[in-house]
């Protein structure tokens, strides 16, 4: 029967790592192996052992784990859990064997390919005549995995006997069996166990099916790793290679979708912007923010700024039982990112090679006017409605100009211009990551990165260098060292006054006159007639006004891993990382911008200038911890308590001088002095914490967890500086337990468990207790001589203490037919004591201090359904498939706030979601001076026919800010959820990943939305049901409305909900007898599309966005890409 199983596997992961990498990497290692005779192999391989109290079982499983022996036996008649206790240096196997099963009555032969035959000493005078039985019948396979892949050094082995054999590197097998009805049973590491029948079968094919239960069993959490069938807090997880399935270059985007509860929002397509994150919905409405703490192997980093190719595993700490081990850092979660370490069973090197060419295009755009004589016609009407239905003749065109357009012969002197047409346009990406891994004790992953996307907007562009070398040494079998370093530099290129601005330029111009004169001149264009109205020229804008930006992360770690005693490990971590950003504005010439035919009228005039501004950030973290895990019969104990210390320290240093008199002197000295502006300062924060946790199952049945966390901040006064931040879990896996038994042929696991635990929030700026002297302004003190005046201008408050988040969690965790799996949780999220600004009269002529005082409450759950499965019979014999569900759904409500406020077109009031919508509620549009004159008045004003009409509300015969209403629908989106499809056939795979966002509203105004704003062009939607005389739409108000926009109300409240396929990828990987001629091991071509398809009622541009605000924003892209992969 075969020697492995997963219960002892996950007392070693270390080779639990080593198998899996085995199989793809050491095919030399093996051909050679299987060439040379037992006895020579036998007798030159060394191993040592220091084993006390181990059982014999453990001990051949530490020499599989040194050599390239195998040991099968027959299942119940050999006992290999007696204790026993080896300490051998540099001795062969037959030396150790011998001395092991001396007094136990056991007698082992070594056969061919390393077999070890194990048997009880009276059988052993039968093993040949057994062996000659066997020479009967002959039975030969193949074993491959789901994909196809042959499985290498797989045990098959008859049923009953210790007759068997190992696959060899194209996964086949031979094997004489006692009789024509015998039976096989084939395994290996990390695939479910099969058995089947070898009667009337000469050559057989079988699959192995990967165990999902073994895949999945260990996950990372605070300061070490646990198995998922043991959690009792909420943590999602993800591999790396689901997360590169989209080749996107941030990694953030990348878990949008991929786990439940996790809000991922990409609000532009700029390149080089980073993502917002949220998990389980907003925790509080001070500046602390809800931002997730990001881990990156153990330290705060930037998971923006990595490259993802290098992520082995993504885990989500989305409750207090599994984030309160870090303590004040933790209140909205934790995101811990696990980089790859390298390294396989025989120190074979490995090169991996990714490359991906991707084109970018707005996924929607408007569709604006750019016929010229339409929008001058438009134009005049928005003139004249504007005014109440009286012309400006002055500034509105004259019927002969717009015949000038309607029947022009040069389109040069008369164009119809699309500009978003020639400003936003497909943009080429394009990413390369090359990494090389190798090592058996000492173990390494050096990967280098580039990536380059140019934005769909010609002024905007990001680069990327990615560097990172990780390396693990086992010493000895006590000791393991660690360390990496990671850099990486990116170059974002923008417009000087960012991207929705840039946006703002390119669509606020009108389509009668092109960028650049039309003499041809190359000078830039301010306006085809005085009395339009424009933005600055975006043309000009993208030549002379630019930002270039060099973001520089640099960060470093070493790490030591000592076992004191057995089950006690001294873990030891120093690290740093340091951020720089370098950004220059400059913008070159002293410019004016001139009327498209006529140069003599001067419009908009530029000085030249230049912004310079230097960040700097310098962090240090070291922490130390002591891990106790030891299993007593049934009982398995842990404990872990540690010390962290953190130090964080923040520079900036800004200049700008103006006037220089050339472009070929792009340095700040180069400018005049004369109205120069300078500035600068330095900011630190330090913590203290002393952590630990506590462990406890009891025959892997009932579950505890108890942790701790003592955290002291400088950002607090001395006597409210430390803060208690606990938690408490239990779980109770009822698939262990005895009435269970007659369900374990379908029901693999099913674990109940819950959660509570306290979390802070120390985000709160910069020692806000003290009070603190601002410079004010230079002063003449002496009469004679300006100085530097300081004043305090915010009052402080030395009684603030800890922002704290209490989490109760209640889950369910069940595996079904090994295919089914399901975690289903609901929680509740209660932050208390918030810091944020005291309420008090602006009579009291400074800033108000910062107090604690309110609360908010998030109530939710989270669903995740996956299904994994193989098709084994039949016409699709083969056909992998698997499809998967996440769902999150929250409710968001805040508790105490104090006075309600009035935010305009929002409301924040105790009992109603943070900022809920407060609008007047649009009813229709006026269609006639009747109408207008039976209704109630509207705030005085002069409404017109065609204006939005407003409902009375509160029945007081008067429209105004009094009628407006609270709506909490839509504040915080109904769910968020992603569905994904995946497939695998003969080479071939597919993959199809769905995501969405139901229930979400958003307050949208300006550009875009209202017609003629500084001089948009109208969309054409808004051009033909526009309200006119002519036309009576209860939809569109007319154009040029003077009232309308100036009201919040639900005319301007917009559904962004949306669904969209968010990846669809197809690939073929080549067979491997194809490309192992020319020492490759794997080499896979895929097409990929990005957000293809989006099905949403938002009008004009992407529903995805960061919230209510200025309509405009960068464009979303759509992504078609290709790439490949290639394994040496």
């Amino acid at each position: 029967m075969n020697f492995f199983n997963m219960s002892r596997l996950e007392s070693y992961p270390v080779l639990k790592k080593v198998y899996a990498i085995m199989r793809l990497t050491t095919l030399a290692l093996i051909a050679f192996s299987l060439n040379i005779s037992a006895t020579v192999y036998s007798q030159k391989t060394k191993l040592s052992l220091d084993v006390n109290n181990q059982s014999i079982k453990e001990i051949l499983y530490l020499i599989e784990n040194q050599s390239e022996f195998r040991f099968i036996y027959e299942s119940g008649k050999i006992n290999l859990d007696k204790k026993v206790s080896v300490r051998e240096k540099d001795q062969s196997v037959e030396t150790i064997l011998n001395r092991l099963f001396a007094k136990e009555g056991i007698k082992y032969e070594i056969t061919e390919n390393n077999l070890i035959l194990i048997n009880p000493a009276e059988k052993s005078n039968n093993l040949e005549k057994l062996v000659a039985q066997q020479q009967k019948n002959l039975v030969t396979g193949i074993v491959t995995d789901t994909k196809g892949e042959p499985i290498i050094g797989a045990n098959v082995v008859e049923k009953g006997t210790t007759n068997g054999t190992v696959t060899d590197l194209e996964g086949r097998f031979s094997l004489n069996v006692a009789s024509d009805d015998a039976t096989l049973i084939i395994s290996y590491i990390g695939y479910v166990e099969n058995e089947l029948s070898a009667k009337g079968k000469s050559s057989l094919n079988i699959v192995l099916r990967e165990d999902n239960q073994a895949l999945d069993e260990v996950v990372v959490v605070g300061y070490g790793t646990q198995k998922k069938i043991n959690l009792t807090g909420a943590v999602a997880s993800v591999k790396g290679e689901e997360i590169v399935k989209r080749p996107v270059m941030n990694a953030s985007n990348m878990l949008q979708g991929l786990m439940a509860g996790v809000q991922v929002t990409q609000p532009t397509g700029q390149p080089g912007s980073n993502t917002s994150i949220q998990i389980r919905g907003m925790g509080t409405f001070s500046d602390a923010g809800s931002s997730p703490l990001v881990l990156i192997d153990g330290v705060e980093g930037d998971m923006n700024k990595l490259d993802p190719n290098v992520i082995e595993s993504v885990s989500v700490l989305k409750d207090a039982a599994s984030a309160s081990i870090y303590g004040s850092r933790a209140a909205n979660g934790v995101i811990l990112v696990k980089t790859k370490d390298g390294g396989t069973k025989d120190g074979k090197v490995e090169v991996s090679y990714n490359f991906n060419m991707g084109f970018h295009s707005p996924t929607k755009m408007l569709d604006l006017v750019t016929n010229s004589a339409d929008y001058m016609e438009a134009f005049n009407t928005f003139r004249i409605n504007n005014n109440y239905g009286v012309a400006v003749p002055d500034a509105m065109y004259p019927q002969e100009e717009i015949e000038k357009y309607r029947n022009a012969t040069d389109r040069n002197l008369y164009p119809n211009y699309d500009w978003v047409g020639n400003f936003i346009k497909t943009a080429p990406t394009q990413m390369h990551s090359l990494s090389v891994s190798g090592g058996d004790k000492t173990r390494y992953n050096l990967s280098l990165g580039y990536f380059n996307e140019e934005g769909t907007m010609e002024a905007f562009g990001y680069k990327r260098y990615n560097g990172q070398l990780n390396v693990v040494s086992d010493v000895s079998s006590k000791l393991k060292i660690g360390g990496n370093i990671v850099f990486s530099r990116g170059d974002q290129k923008q417009e000087i006054s960012g991207a929705t601005n840039y946006f703002l330029c390119v669509t606020s111009q009108a389509p009668t006159y092109r960028p650049t004169l039309a003499d041809g001149s190359g000078r830039y264009t301010w306006r085809a007639y005085d009395f339009e109205m424009c933005n600055w020229n975006p043309y000009y804008k993208q030549k002379e006004e630019t930002t270039v930006t060099n973001e520089y992360n640099f960060s470093g770690q070493a790490w030591a891993d000592l076992e004191i005693i057995d089950g006690l490990h001294w873990n030891v971590k120093g690290a740093t990382r340091y951020q720089a950003n370098k950004s220059k504005g400059f913008s070159a010439k002293n410019i004016y911008m001139l009327l498209y035919r006529d140069d003599a009228v001067k419009g908009y005039q530029n000085t030249s200038y230049m912004d310079r501004k230097d960040e700097e950030t310098f962090y240090t973290n070291i922490h130390t911890y002591l891990d106790y895990a030891k299993t007593f019969g049934k009982h398995d104990i842990g404990a872990m308590v540690g010390y962290s210390n953190e130090n964080n320290k923040y520079s900036w240093l800004s200049a700008r001088r103006q006037n220089f008199s050339s472009p070929q002197t792009p340095e700040i000295n180069a400018g005049s002095p004369s109205g120069q502006t300078n500035g600068g300062t330095s900011e630190e924060w330090s913590m203290q914490s002393v952590f630990g946790r506590v462990n406890y199952a009891f025959d892997s049945r009932y579950l505890f967890e108890a942790n701790l966390r003592y955290d002291g901040t400088s950002r607090m006064a001395s006597g409210n500086r430390w803060g208690v931040f606990p938690s408490f879990s239990a779980g109770w896996r009822i698939s262990e337990e005895a009435f269970m038994e007659s369900s374990k042929s379908w029901l693999n696991n099913l674990k109940i468990r819950a959660s509570w635990g306290k979390l802070g929030n120390q985000n709160i700026g910069i020692y806000p207790y003290q009070a603190m002297l601002e410079f004010t302004g230079n002063y003449p003190f002496d009469d004679a001589n300006l100085q530097q005046g300081v004043a305090q201008k915010a009052l402080n408050n030395k009684n603030i203490k800890w922002e704290t988040t209490t989490t109760t969690n209640i889950g369910i965790d069940a595996t079904v037919f090994n295919r089914l799996s399901l975690t289903f949780e609901v929680y509740k999220k209660l932050t208390e004591n918030i810091l944020r600004k005291a309420q008090v009269n602006s009579l009291v002529g400074m800033t108000a201090p910062i107090i604690n005082d309110g609360s908010m409450k998030n109530v939710g759950f989270d669903l995740d359904l996956r299904w994994q499965d193989r098709i084994e019979n039949g016409a699709m014999k083969g056909f992998t498939y698997g499809v998967g569900l996440t769902l999150g759904s929250f409710k968001n409500k805040v508790v105490k706030f104090g006075a309600w406020e009035d935010g305009g077109n929002v409301m924040r009031e105790e009992g109603r979601p943070w900022n809920t919508f407060y609008l007047l509620q649009a009813d229709g549009i006026f269609q006639s001076a009747e109408e207008i004159a039976a209704a109630p008045k509207q705030f005085g004003e002069n409404t017109q026919p065609g204006m939005l009409r407003y409902k009375d509300v509160n029945n007081d015969g008067v429209i105004n800010n009094d009628d407006r209403v609270p709506m909490e629908d839509g504040v915080f989106p109904k769910c968020t959820y992603g569905f994904n499809l995946n497939a695998e056939y003969k080479g071939f795979d597919l993959y199809a990943f769905f995501q969405g966002v139901a229930g979400s509203k958003v307050y949208v105004t300006g550009w875009g939305v209202q017609p003629f704003q500084q001089g948009t062009a109208p969309t054409k939607d808004q051009l033909a049901n526009a309200w006119t005389p002519e036309n009576h739409s209860n939809t569109h108000v007319m154009l040029g409305d003077p009232c309308s926009y100036s009201h919040p109300s639900t005319y301007l409240l917009q559904d962004n909900s949306y669904f969209r396929l968010k990846t669809l990828q197809v690939g073929y990987t080549l067979p491997k007898e194809w490309i192992s001629k020319i020492g490759l091991s794997k080499v896979r071509f895929y097409l990929s599309g990005d957000n293809l398809f989006t099905f949403t009622d938002y009008e004009g541009l992407d529903p995805e966005r960061s919230g209510s605000g200025t309509f405009l924003a960068y464009p979303q892209n759509k992504v078609l890409s290709f790439g490949c992969n290639i394994v040496y």
